[in-house]
């Protein structure tokens, strides 16, 4: 490498946020030993250590801290240019990037995005599934305009606008004591709940950090015996007996007719959860971004209106 590449450059912030090259790698969908590559030549073109290689993960030298700085900077500007440009149409023509947690594809968000695409012919929307953190990452970093997340995940400098409501809601094999007419299903109380056999969603993630905390707020320790990662594998393993779980409203609704599993809202305020659409600061967003903002948001709350 002769001189410096904006990729190399995106990938050595990535990097510094993950606190780990192959994490890095996965977010940005590139084999580890290209990105170990173009870490090492970067040093070599610069002639000094940027990371520092730990027993798991990597931290950024000094050098490094200041690379990382003004690389983030350099993104975002680029991502500035980037939305000017798009303005020059006024807003009908671009090419906007979404990232959005599973939750809001279980929303109505893949219809609003096709009435989007009749509507708006000229934009073009590509969309990423991705965890709320790693989608506040991307908004972040520059790879995507919009996301759509949990609100209980730290946004830091970020606008956000609620996107729609989904609380958590309790789910239990069919037949459970703690749901037993599911055709008339009362909210449930959380210690009524967590007396019995509790399997978690994946650990570290944005329902297990609600789960865990309102656990400790009772003084109770949790240890799950069945540890799932997925939500479909989740309402598999309830359905088959092994214990009862919590997922959002959007993941549990559409399953209940032909599945053995009831469900039912967390009676306590902090289940009472939502979705939320970020992104960086009204001055830095091209119109083409805020146009399909708007726009979901207007959906999204149509469809909650009362009829």
């Amino acid at each position: 490498m002769q001189k410096f590449d904006i990729v190399t450059i995106r990938l050595f912030v990535a990097i510094v946020k993950a606190g780990s090259i192959n994490e890095a790698a996965r977010r940005e969908h590139i084999a580890t030993s290209a990105v170990s590559r173009r870490i090492g030549e970067l040093e070599a073109l610069l002639g000094v250590r940027l990371l520092r290689r730990l027993p798991r993960g990597v931290e950024p030298t000094p050098e490094g801290t200041i690379f990382a700085r003004y690389g983030e900077k350099l993104l975002g500007d680029l991502r500035h240019l980037s939305n000017e440009l798009r303005d020059f149409n006024c807003g009908e023509k671009g090419e906007i990037f979404l990232a959005t947690v599973t939750s809001g594809i279980l929303t109505g968000l893949p219809t609003y995005l096709a009435d989007f695409g009749i509507d708006f012919p000229g934009i073009t929307v590509d969309v990423s599934e991705l965890t709320s953190r790693e989608s506040i990452d991307a908004v972040r970093d520059g790879r995507a305009d919009l996301a759509v997340v949990a609100d209980n995940i730290a946004r830091h400098d970020l606008d956000h606008h609620v996107f729609c409501d989904d609380p958590i809601w309790l789910v239990t094999p069919k037949g459970h004591p703690l749901i037993p007419d599911p055709q008339n299903p009362q909210p449930v109380h959380f210690a009524d709940a967590i007396k019995y056999q509790i399997i978690s969603l994946h650990e570290g993630g944005v329902i297990d950090d609600l789960i865990s905390d309102a656990a400790s707020k009772l003084s109770h320790e949790m240890h799950p015996h069945v540890k799932v990662m997925r939500f479909g594998s989740l309402r598999r393993v309830i359905a088959a007996g092994l214990g009862i779980g919590f997922l959002r409203r959007s993941s549990v609704e559409e399953h209940l007719p032909h599945m053995n599993i009831s469900g039912t809202p967390i009676a306590d305020d902090w289940a009472k959860r939502q979705l939320l659409i970020v992104h960086e600061a009204e001055k830095n967003l091209s119109s083409a971004t805020k146009t399909l903002r708007d726009y979901l948001l207007k959906k999204s709350h149509a469809a909650a209106a009362p009829e």
